[in-house]
């Protein structure tokens, strides 16, 4: 049963990205792994048990009954141990800001001395029964994205409401932590984003002071540096012979081919053609 006097905390309104949720099954045996470093994972063990390491832990056994969280930016993987079903949610929640962030609730409470990342929690018959209900979901083919934005919200009510507030501190320290740095926010979100105000939106800041903090840590404008790491992903594309002009096109989201060409010119020195006959002819005599 939840806490009485426990502090309610309020519904918040954002609105995650990539979420959604999966029914997984694997026989004894079998190993697994994540296949997406920029989303955050709640993995609940439905039934049997796994053993899961990842970046931030060693040789963890999750259970049935037992949730796991694992943050974006860090690889896991794992063995099951027996016939293993998981029920796993995926969601992108970029900064936690107090008043506005979906955990609003453990920043309320940030003054609880508890540093120590505890990547597992028993789940409550809440959980459980909520998460049960979401494999109902799954498998009839019922379900769409604002379904999973509900799901997602009632799921951290149900945390919530079950867990203190030193527990939840622990299991989503490394998201909650408020040295997320600035860095690794905008490596894991630049190849989404094709302008600075779209990057600063991903990565939870205002434009004015995203750039002020940009500037202080990559030393140069974002525009300039969004711009740099575009030619060097397209340098690189140009460089696989294979590959059609018109998948690099796409991929990069140009508007024409005269576009591309136009891009090529100003940030690599040459056309798309020019460009890729002198690096596949390097690249062949070395």
């Amino acid at each position: 049963m939840p806490h009485p006097s426990r502090q309610k905390p309020p519904l918040c309104n954002e609105i995650p990205t990539d979420c959604h949720f999966e029914v997984k099954s694997y026989p004894a045996g079998v190993t697994l792994h994540s296949d997406d470093r920029n989303s955050n994972y709640l993995i609940f063990c439905q039934s049997g048990h796994v053993r899961i390491t990842s970046t931030l832990f060693y040789d963890e056994i999750l259970c049935a009954g037992e949730v796991m969280f694992v943050p974006r930016t860090s690889e896991w993987s794992g063995v099951a141990l027996s016939d293993t079903t998981f029920i796993v949610h995926r969601f992108n929640n970029t900064v936690c800001h107090s008043g506005q962030c979906i955990f609003s609730y453990l920043y309320s409470n940030r003054h609880i001395d508890n540093k120590i990342y505890c990547c597992k929690l028993s789940a409550p018959h809440a959980l459980q029964n909520l998460m049960g209900g979401i494999v109902s979901f799954v498998t009839d083919g019922t379900h769409d994205p604002d379904l999973w934005h509900l799901k997602h919200k009632e799921l951290i009510w149900v945390f919530t409401r079950y867990f203190d507030a030193a527990e939840l501190l622990s299991f989503f320290q490394p998201m909650t932590n408020e040295q997320v740095p600035f860095r690794s926010l905008v490596l894991t979100h630049y190849r989404k984003a094709e302008f600075t105000d779209k990057l600063a939106e991903m990565c939870g800041y205002g434009l004015h002071n995203f750039r002020r903090i940009f500037k202080k840590e990559f030393g140069m404008s974002p525009y300039k540096w969004l711009m740099m790491k575009r030619s060097e992903h397209i340098r690189y594309r140009l460089s696989q012979g294979y590959i059609p002009f018109a998948d690099i096109i796409d991929e990069f989201r140009f508007s024409s081919p005269a576009h591309f060409c136009n891009f090529c010119k100003q940030y690599l020195g040459d056309t798309p053609s020019n460009l890729r006959n002198r690096l596949v002819k390097r690249d062949t005599h070395e």
